[in-house]
């Protein structure tokens, strides 16, 4: 047939013997009404594997080929959690994509047949499906123990969390609502699936309320939770393992809690310990001891900083002094000039601020680096303007700086300039230079 497309031909051949025109006017059907809908198979079964299945329509785009089938047990992103993966015939799965009352496989090709076998990367949607249980439990545990409402979800491929509507929460809250959803998976209880009405629904004792219409799937860990949901969960709550707070921020006047479940907690657990035990073997100490000394070592830097802090400003102080002394008055003035190594660029610093303590003086401190830098300092009060020197001289070399009257700082691009960036500013200061 002229100007058939592969969808449709592919369509065609797949049906054999006298059906032959049943198929064809299905076909005509799909092409006039769009494509129909998808059976969702994980809605029923979240532990299906394996799955067969028809090819309606093949769309090609820029991203892939978009193949819709009449059945799926591929999970498409939406409502927190990422789609599944795995393969069609053997083609990778790229993404899935909820179209409403479609699914949508981006594949990089189509398939070879309208009968394809899909098959889920298991691991990934187990672990999927333990967040996800976990989160329901997590969410309802803080409602229970702490009045805290979950008003957004997100699972991502290393961590999940929830935003609570507050902003803020006590470890004593957070630990309590950890110990009651983790006493839910020890309980290994029953995780139902139901359907019902959504004017059904609303009467139910649900954690969150349902914008849905129609039919609504409604996920219940038995005597403890129930919420609409759509996404793919454990059967009973055992299988979660284990359910882990990790972290606490907070955003936009919520608090979000960034959790672990199940096999996220074991190897999570093996980075602390090998984190620890490293830690512990550094400083010769039990990895029970480590805080402690991380403590004291931390303490002990604090004040060797400060005391060193202390000695280069001494330090810088004496050499300030020292430049000052070398330089000649010049019209009741000292200008002093001077390049500093990059390794001395804290006490170049202090060494221009000190300038405020000497009496008529100008610093002109350069420091070598990429970029390098200018610190102009004056004796306080001073008559010139470091803030419009330091511009001036800046803007002469490609640079930009700005600043104070009494300390202004800025860069010149090229290290190789800095000597003459420093005599061009004394030159604008004595007027030689206009």
């Amino acid at each position: 047939m002229a100007g058939e497309t592969r969808a449709r031909r592919d369509f065609r051949h797949s049906c054999v013997g006298p059906s032959w025109y049943n198929c064809a006017d299905d076909w005509e059907i799909l092409r006039v009404t769009g494509v129909g809908k998808t059976e969702r198979l994980y809605y029923t079964d979240s532990a299906l594997r394996e799955f067969d299945a028809r090819v309606l329509e093949v769309r090609e785009g820029s991203e892939g080929c978009r193949v819709y089938l009449d059945r799926t047990a591929f999970y498409p992103a939406s409502g927190g959690q990422p789609s599944d993966c795995g393969t069609l015939d053997g083609l990778n799965v790229l993404e899935v994509v909820d179209e409403g009352a479609a699914v949508a496989h981006i594949l990089e090709r189509a398939p070879a047949s309208t009968a394809v076998h899909g098959a889920i990367s298991w691991q990934r949607r187990f672990d999927y499906m333990q967040q996800h249980t976990g989160q329901h439990i997590l969410s309802a545990a803080f409602e229970a123990a702490a009045g805290l409402k979950t008003v957004s979800f997100h699972m991502g491929e290393e961590a999940s969390s929830i935003d609570l509507d507050s902003d803020r929460v006590s470890q004593r809250q957070i630990e309590e609502a950890e110990s009651l959803a983790n006493q839910v998976v020890f309980e290994d209880r029953p995780v139902h699936i139901l359907f019902r009405q959504a004017d059904v629904a609303q009467q139910m004792d649900l954690r969150k309320p349902t914008a849905r219409e129609g039919e609504v799937r409604l996920v219940q860990v038995e005597n403890f939770d129930l919420s609409a949901c759509g996404g793919t969960h454990v059967s009973r709550t055992g299988a979660i393992g284990l359910i882990l707070v990790r972290r606490i921020e907070r955003i936009r006047q919520r608090v979000r809690l960034e959790f672990l479940c199940g096999a996220r907690c074991l190897r999570a657990a093996r980075a602390d310990f090998h984190i620890l035990a490293e830690a512990g073997l550094l400083l010769s100490a039990a990895p029970a001891k480590v805080p402690e000394l991380v403590r004291k070592q931390a303490a002990d830097v604090r004040e060797a900083l400060k005391t060193n802090g202390d000695l280069t400003r001494r330090v810088a102080q004496y050499r300030a002094r020292e430049l000052w002394a070398s330089q000649p008055q010049n019209e009741g003035r000292r200008i002093v000039r001077h390049i500093f190594e990059v390794a001395e660029r804290l006490e170049a610093r202090m060494v221009a601020q000190a300038a405020g303590a000497l009496d008529s003086c100008v610093f002109l401190v350069g420091i070598k680096g990429k970029p390098s830098t200018l610190y102009f300092a004056q004796s306080a009060g001073g008559a010139a303007d470091m803030g419009a020197l330091v511009k001036k001289t800046c803007a002469a070399f490609n640079g930009k700086g700005g600043g104070a009257r009494d300390f202004a700082q800025g860069g010149v691009m090229e290290e190789t300039k800095l000597a003459e960036a420093l005599e061009y500013a004394e030159g604008l200061l004595t007027g030689s230079r206009k």
